[in-house]
């Protein structure tokens, strides 16, 4: 037990002072009373670069849940650029309504004739 202990007090400063730079030390002891140290330095592991793979979602969402002329609806999301767009459906004049949908996840327009009039973004 003498000798561990002295070895400790040898061992053990000395892996410190070299450990405390710029790596790591460690001493352990097993069940027999076997002591076990060793170090290294971060700088000696190897480091491999990780690759990032960054992919844009494209998304597309209609409030009125598609081709819905009596409904006003509006259509938002982003596309493969990754920039933001936002149309809503609008009245052209009294009889003429855009209606915007999406459609493989990109927006979409259609032109429609309103018998009735259109109003507030949806035919009457």
């Amino acid at each position: 037990m003498a000798k561990i202990s002295c070895f400790l007090l040898v061992l053990v400063p000395i892996v410190f002072i070299y450990g405390c730079g710029n790596g790591e030390a460690a001493v352990t002891e097993d069940d027999t009373g076997k002591v076990t140290a060793y170090a290294y330095k971060v700088g000696e592991i190897e480091k491999k670069p990780q690759e990032e793979n960054i992919t844009t979602v494209r998304l597309c969402h209609d409030t009125d849940k598609g081709i819905i002329r009596w409904e006003q609806g509006k259509v938002f999301g982003y596309y493969d650029n990754a920039s933001r767009f936002e149309f809503d459906d609008y009245c052209q004049n009294f009889n003429w309504l855009w209606e915007f949908y999406c459609e493989d996840e990109e927006p979409k327009q259609r032109h429609f004739l309103c018998r009735n009039g259109c109003e507030e973004g949806h035919c009457l």
